[in-house]
C-alpha cells in the first residue's frame, strides 16, 4: 500500500508540474480499482492516498484516462470564504463525501472544540480526512489515532505512550491542543494551520509563511477546506 501511495503522489506531482489551463492540452490520470475493507469496490483517481488510505484492502491500477489539464490554484492565494465554495477540477479533486462522526467520537470532538476554542466543523473535517473516524488508525510513517498524531508531537503535551495516544479522548485532546497552538502561531490563518498540521510548522515558515509546494500538502488543505462547514 505504501508503494501505491508513493506512486500516486509521484503521478500527481508530474501532473501538477505539467498541467496548463489550455483546452488543447490533456493530462493522463491514473485510475485504480480498489477493494475497501467493507468489501465494496471503487474506481478512484490520483488522490486515493488521502481519501481511502485508511479504508483500502488492496488496489490495482487500471487503464489511464485523458482529461483536460486544469492546474490546482494555490490555496494560500485564495480567500477562505471563496475557497469553501470553489468547485474543484473533478479528475483531480472529486467532491468529498462529508460524513458525520460516530456519536462517541462526535461528543469528544465537540468537547475539545469548546475547550480549545476551535471550530467544530473544522476539527471534524480534519479528523475525517486524517483517519476516517477510525480510532485505531496507524500510518506507515507512525502517526496514530483519530487525528494521526506523531508520537514526537504527542510527547510535547506529556503523552509518551503509543497506547495512550490511541485512546480517542487523549488523541483528540492532544490534536486539538496542537491545532490551537498552530492557530496562535500562524495568526488564525486556517489554511496555514492545516498546512502546518500536515507538513510541520517549520515547513510553512521555511516557505515564507505560505503553504509548502508539496502536492500532498496542497491537496490535504484543499480537501479539508472543501469539507469544512463552520459550525
Amino acid at each position: 500500500m505504501e508503494q501505491l501511495v508513493k506512486m500516486v503522489w509521484m503521478r500527481a506531482a508530474i501532473c501538477w508540474a505539467c498541467c496548463v489551463p489550455s483546452p488543447a492540452h490533456a493530462a493522463e490520470v491514473l485510475r485504480f480499482r480498489c477493494t475497501l475493507l467493507d468489501g465494496s469496490v471503487r474506481i478512484v483517481m490520483q488522490d486515493i492516498a488521502l481519501e481511502f488510505a485508511q479504508a483500502v484492502r488492496n488496489c490495482e491500477p487500471v487503464a489511464a484516462m485523458r482529461v483536460p489539464a486544469v492546474p490546482l490554484p494555490l490555496v494560500n492565494e485564495t480567500p477562505i470564504k471563496s475557497l469553501v465554495s470553489m468547485p474543484a477540477p473533478p479528475a483531480l479533486l472529486p467532491a468529498p463525501l462529508v460524513r458525520e462522526a460516530p456519536k462517541p467520537v462526535d461528543t469528544l470532538v465537540r468537547d475539545a472544540s469548546r475547550r480549545y476554542r476551535l471550530d467544530y466543523g473544522l476539527l471534524s473535517a480534519l479528523i475525517q480526512v486524517e483517519s476516517g473516524f477510525q480510532p485505531g488508525a496507524r500510518s506507515p510513517k507512525g502517526a496514530l489515532g483519530l487525528m494521526q498524531i506523531m508520537p514526537a508531537t504527542a510527547a510535547r503535551y506529556g503523552v509518551n505512550s503509543p497506547q495512550r495516544l490511541l485512546d480517542p479522548g487523549v488523541n483528540i485532546d492532544v490534536g486539538a491542543r496542537y491545532l490551537r497552538d498552530l492557530a496562535e502561531r500562524f495568526g488564525g490563518r486556517v489554511e496555514l494551520v492545516l498546512a502546518a498540521y500536515n507538513a510541520g510548522e517549520f515547513a510553512v515558515e521555511r516557505h515564507g509563511w505560505r503553504i509548502p509546494p508539496y502536492p500532498e500538502t496542497q491537496l490535504y488543505v484543499r480537501r479539508i477546506m472543501a469539507m469544512y462547514r463552520p459550525r
